[in-house]
């Protein structure tokens, strides 16, 4: 009787080894044709019957940091680092560095490198990522202390248009405006505030950007020189030269670069006519996404910069900061270690606004800059321009009813928008981060909200406008 139990038992034992094997031959087959949402939970449930066992865990990971959920991966492929699954490795490498964990992710990447040497296998295609790694690792030591007072996404295709500075920065062109032509390029003109020098990006014959400068030669531009100096493997374009004629800023794509455009700055050496080596100015300004354009207006004391990191195809974000403070480094052993990353990443520019007087400034030069008008210092609970002379600052400053009902609902609407607008930043940050499949489920959310974003701005510029013109009409001045 006994041995007919065991028989019994052996069998269903076989049995169900046998299915389990079927079962994840069938899950690693999805896992093979990157069908990682098909996949996972075949792998959960293997997992559960066998939580040791190594290429599970890395299996699972996988498709953990592929579905999206990558910080819930963590754990099952660090555990399979520790049963020696070497691509396990590489995975977590990736995770780190697109969270800034630069050393971390660099050290994983030595050793998966030191893994697939020991088995004979390439390393080379995997070298771009350490060294991103690498340059991240360094990048992170000298963060920019930067405080910025605005953003706003607009269409990248006429994004120069949301530049508000003051004569003295001179002036932006794209190329084609500029010259008249249509050659359908990036490629921006800067025209110094004397306007008889130009610098400008433009084709060379290997239909790549490269930097020129010309001079206004009587009513004439004359012919274009290319920057003696800067030279990069990639494009190069954005210009912009401060007052001092010196201290030259552009962005490029290059082996320097952190990720796509980077910006960089470099000063004209007189005594040898070329600039000198250029230098990349890091963090936050440097990101893995395009970053480019970087102006600095020094009569407005005010900096400007556009990046397209964290923002859907065809729009950038354009970012405002002070010039207090911009060359400072800050202490990376002074502040906690993810509220640096958080500033290196610019997640959010209220985590920059450390001094609520400088912030208040810099908003009064920006809207002053807007309006083209003289900064005022007194403090404002808002700013609503009634006309040239006159603006008003609180609701107790307006004599008609109407038009002080409709500032106050101005000023609940700026604040609905500011509210929109943050969670519209949070889940272009959630986008960025999450994989194909999530981002294609993210998309109408997406974009519904930045339709309504665009909507409810809408309605914020109409509802001062009635405001301002109800006001003129009660003073007889319309």
């Amino acid at each position: 009787m006994k041995s007919v139990r065991y028989i019994i038992l052996l069998c269903l034992s076989m049995v169900v080894t046998f299915a389990t094997g079927q079962n994840q031959e069938q899950a690693k087959k999805l896992f093979n044709d990157g069908n990682y949402a098909e996949a996972k939970p075949a792998f959960e449930k293997l997992l559960k019957r066998n939580p040791k066992n190594g290429s599970l865990n890395y299996w699972y990971g996988v498709c953990l940091y592929e579905t999206g959920e990558a910080d819930q991966a963590i754990p099952y492929l660090k555990y399979a680092v520790e049963r020696k699954v070497r691509e396990a490795s590489r995975y977590l490498a990736m995770y780190y560095s697109k969270n800034y964990h630069f050393a971390e992710a660099e050290d994983y990447w030595e050793s998966y490198f030191e893994q697939m040497e020991k088995a004979k296998k390439p390393t080379e295609p995997y070298q771009t990522e350490y060294d991103f790694a690498s340059m991240g690792r360094q990048m992170m030591r000298s963060v920019k202390e930067t405080t910025f007072i605005d953003s706003f996404v607009v269409d990248k295709a006429n994004f120069l248009s949301a530049y508000h500075l003051s004569p003295d920065a001179g002036n932006l062109f794209t190329y084609d405006q500029f010259f008249n032509e249509k050659t359908g390029t990036d490629a921006v003109v800067y025209q110094t505030e004397m306007e008889n020098k130009i610098y400008y990006a433009k084709q060379q014959n290997d239909t790549t950007l490269h930097l020129y400068e010309s001079d206004l030669l009587g009513a004439q531009w004359g012919t274009g020189t290319p920057l003696k100096g800067i030279s990069t493997t990639g494009e190069a374009n954005y210009p912009y030269m401060l007052s001092d004629g010196s201290t030259f800023y552009f962005a490029a794509k290059g082996e320097e670069s952190f990720g796509g455009y980077d910006i960089f700055v470099t000063r004209y050496d007189p005594e040898d006519n070329r600039f000198l080596v250029p230098e990349n100015i890091g963090m936050p300004f440097n990101s893995p996404a395009n970053d480019y354009m970087y102006v600095i207006d020094e009569y407005n004391e005010l900096g400007w910069f556009a990046t397209d990191r964290r923002q859907p195809e065809g729009k950038v974000c354009i970012y405002v900061f002070t010039l207090k403070g911009k060359e400072n480094i800050l202490n990376e052993e002074a502040i906690p270690a993810q509220t640096l990353r958080n500033l290196a990443q610019l997640n959010s520019i209220s985590d920059t606004q450390t001094d609520d007087n400088e912030v208040r400034k810099g908003k009064q030069r920006l809207t002053a800059t807007k309006y083209n008008r003289p900064e005022e210092e007194k403090k404002k609970d808002f700013e609503l321009v009634i006309d040239d002379l006159t603006v008003y600052h609180t609701l107790g400053e307006f004599r008609s009813k109407e038009a002080k009902a409709l500032a106050a609902n101005w000023i609940q609407e700026r604040k609905n928008l500011q509210t929109l607008s943050k969670k519209l930043e949070e889940q272009r940050t959630l986008y960025a981060r999450s994989n194909a499949q999530k981002r294609s489920a993210m998309t109408p959310a997406l974009l519904d909200l930045e339709k309504r974003v665009e909507e409810l701005e809408e309605i914020v510029t109409k509802t001062e406008l009635d405001a301002r013109n109800a006001e003129n009409r009660h003073l007889g001045k319309k």
